[in-house]
């Protein structure tokens, strides 16, 4: 890192509180070492909480350069990223927390053990001597925030929260990271959230509860693709739920299933649509109807929750 200057970074497709976490602290850190930065991700992505946590001009639409060195950040495989490559002649550094990791880069640091991308930035920041500015602590914190499910999930450790104590000295506000990731959601979210949850339904002798959203539910209702973030999370809540899994539209012909378990791993179950994540949070993106993947969810949950001794 000290010795580049020009890099370009790239996240995972559908970027979450982690990816643009860790994205504000890696342009943080480049900047400090006089190195050229710059996010790089495909014409309507959508970065979330992007005009809180990252700088104005660090991001851009289109093919990183093909000579720059590729920092991929919190994504477990190259075709999962949220940009089209193009021509590479640069070297990839592949920059991650996911267990089922392809390692594709030319030189990976991925530590399935971490609670999230974010944390690993801040120990590169610590084996760099640098600490972050006020707006990229933020930015780190909120990332682990979200990717631990606020210090909830197992894989929060001692050093995450070491990691959290440095961030909360370098300026992030634990109060208002809270209000901005979890107090600001929107009425028609609530509507939206009111229609899946209401129709979750059992699976696996009760062991796992699935729900789906359609198009309709969002048009109906108003709300956003990124407003459905917490509604599988309050499913797996729910006392003797084992495994939750919400589908919903994805595009054209496409749905996308998030999964949350408590001990069962759904990174196996997403792996058999080309997804992945998390022993505990994964997720894919699949051809087919909402009530299609939910039926094969369901069917899959049953069978592979049968005889699971979790």
């Amino acid at each position: 890192m000290r010795a580049e200057s020009r890099v370009a970074l790239a996240v995972h497709e559908s970027p979450d509180g982690d990816a643009v976490g860790a994205a504000a602290g890696m342009l943080d850190l480049f900047g400090q070492l006089g190195a050229a930065a710059l996010l790089y991700i495909d014409a309507g992505v959508e970065l979330p909480l992007a005009a809180e946590l990252l700088p104005p001009g660090v991001v851009a639409e289109g093919p990183p350069p093909a000579t720059a060195t590729l920092y991929a950040l919190d994504c477990g495989s190259a075709a999962r990223l949220a940009v089209t490559l193009g021509e590479r002649r640069g070297p990839t550094v592949n920059i991650d927390h996911h267990h089922d990791n392809t390692r594709f880069g030319d030189l990976n640091l991925v530590d399935g053990d971490a609670s999230s991308t974010s944390e690993l930035v801040c120990e590169i920041a610590a084996a760099l001597g640098l600490r972050f500015s006020a707006r990229a602590a933020t930015a780190l914190y909120a990332g682990i925030s979200f990717d631990t499910g606020h210090f909830q999930h197992a894989s929060t450790s001692a050093a995450t929260f070491e990691c959290c104590a440095r961030l909360v000295a370098d300026g992030a506000d634990p109060n208002h990271v809270y209000r901005l990731l979890y107090e600001t959601r929107s009425l028609a979210a609530l509507r939206l959230w009111a229609r899946a949850i209401g129709r979750a339904r059992p699976a696996a002798a009760g062991r796992a509860l699935l729900t789906w959203l359609t198009t309709d539910d969002f048009a109906q209702t108003g709300a956003a693709d990124d407003e459905t973030d917490g509604i599988v999370d309050a499913l797996r809540s729910v006392s003797g739920v084992e495994v939750a899994a919400l589908a919903r539209p994805h595009g054209d012909g496409l749905v996308k299933v998030s999964l949350r378990s408590e001990g069962f791993d759904v990174s196996a179950l997403a792996a058999l649509k080309g997804g992945g994540g998390h022993r505990q949070a994964a997720g894919l993106t699949t051809a087919g109807t909402v009530e299609g993947v939910t039926e094969w969810l369901s069917t899959e949950l049953d069978e592979r929750l049968s005889t699971a001794s979790c």
